[in-house]
């Protein structure tokens, strides 16, 4: 009976861990943006997150960086700057 509860529990948490996540995964794909950030790659080669965009890129990110239209681009945008989720943002 314990081994059955132990087998169980570990299973209910393995399940729960990518609910209890903070930032959803996103499908694989290749460039800036796969992973819900703003698409921007910096002059130094490197994708700029959303905190760093206007200090790498400026205003308009379109001058200094490349935009490279990664699908889900922006998607994690609220939860990578830390703002709280809105219920419909939940569903």
């Amino acid at each position: 009976m314990r081994l059955f509860a132990a087998a169980l529990a570990v299973a209910v948490l393995a399940c729960a861990g990518p609910v209890l996540a903070a930032c959803p995964e996103r499908p694989a794909c290749r460039g800036c943006g796969c992973k819900g950030g703003p698409g921007y790659r910096g002059p130094d080669g490197r994708c700029v997150g959303f905190r760093d965009l206007a200090k790498v890129c400026g205003p308009q990110p379109e001058r200094r960086c490349t935009f490279e239209n990664a699908p889900g681009t922006g998607a994690n945008r609220d939860c990578a700057l830390g703002k709280p989720m809105k219920n419909q943002d939940i569903n």
